[in-house]
């Protein structure tokens, strides 16, 4: 069985360029580029909490409300980036990570790319609940849950935009990889190697066909993101993956990134214009990447750590 406080830098990794494909993904619609395989990256981070939440627990007993409030510090974060003049309903309710329609009548929160943090909200709840449950019980009862909330939707459609779809079936498919890895039942490097090119290939296939997923999202872009995480985990789990320190640390800055990127790609869009796709879309993603580093060094960290000390 694998410790649970190992460090897994495949999926560091991942972290980083699942973010750099939503901020591509985001600076090419200003450019009015075609690359909405990009917002995959989403169901890419969907994976990897599954995954992570797993293996930061098994083997060994977390006590729920403790697991929460470890959670309290990162939740925090997104307050520090409002949009402009936002409702104070709306805003409320963005920061309580309340799912909920906007004064526009859409399911997002009040920074537009929070809307994946109201999922990761919810998958973080109904896994520190199964917490309580021993640790044979555990991945059964996640699995019932997460089934129920990603079939909920069908039965009352209105609930399919509020959080009631199968995109939990994502958390719930990297949780059952992190038990395959704690038990150390992956198979050798070179199968792992065939799922990350088998699931890199599927997301080109999907770009280039210009498949639109619509509702069925969390299977045609959450298979090639399970297989992709997949993929580089089974590598790892065989010591095959390289150790990239530069790639890691944007890994570490991949929640700050991921928040601020629209932000600063905004701005850039605004001040020079994105009518220069060769031009703009690089220096969109160097713009993004500069303010999500200062961000997670000066911002993310010193407030994680005073609010850590508080909980403490």
């Amino acid at each position: 069985m694998l410790p649970r406080d190992r460090t897994w830098v495949s999926i560091q990794h991942m972290r980083a360029l699942a973010a750099l494909s939503v901020v591509m993904f985001h600076a090419s619609q200003w450019a009015r580029i075609n690359f909405d395989i990009g917002a995959a990256g989403v169901d890419v981070f969907f994976v990897i909490s599954g995954f992570v939440m797993w293996t930061v627990t098994a083997g060994g007993k977390v006590a729920p409300l403790n697991f929460v409030r470890r959670l309290e510090g990162p939740a925090a974060v997104p307050s520090r980036f409002p949009e402009v003049e936002p409702a104070v309903g709306h805003a409320a309710l963005s920061l309580a990570f309340i799912q909920h329609l906007n004064p526009d009548g859409l399911p997002f929160p009040v920074l537009t790319p929070g809307w994946s943090l109201n999922y990761e909200a919810v998958f973080y709840l109904v896994f520190a609940a199964c917490l309580i449950l021993p640790e044979r019980s555990r991945l059964l009862a996640l699995t019932m849950a997460l089934a129920t909330l990603s079939l909920a939707g069908f039965v009352w459609p209105a609930g399919y935009v509020m959080l009631l779809n199968p995109l939990f079936l994502q958390f719930l498919a990297g949780a059952w990889l992190g038990r395959l890895a704690q038990e150390k039942l992956l198979p050798d490097r070179t199968f792992g190697w065939v799922m990350l090119g088998i699931g890199q290939a599927l997301f080109i296939v999907l770009w280039l066909s210009r498949i639109d997923p619509d509702l069925w999202r969390p299977m045609i872009w959450g298979a090639p993101a399970l297989l992709v995480v997949a993929g580089v985990v089974t590598v790892e789990a065989d010591g095959g993956w390289p150790r990239w320190r530069w790639l890691g640390a944007l890994g570490d800055a991949s929640y700050a990134l991921y928040l601020t990127h629209t932000l600063a790609i905004g701005a850039l869009a605004m001040t020079l214009g994105a009518w220069n796709a060769p031009l703009f879309i690089p220096m969109a993603v160097a713009l993004a990447v500069l303010v999500g580093l200062l961000t997670h060094w000066f911002v993310e960290k010193p407030l994680l750590v005073t609010l850590r000390q508080r909980l403490a």
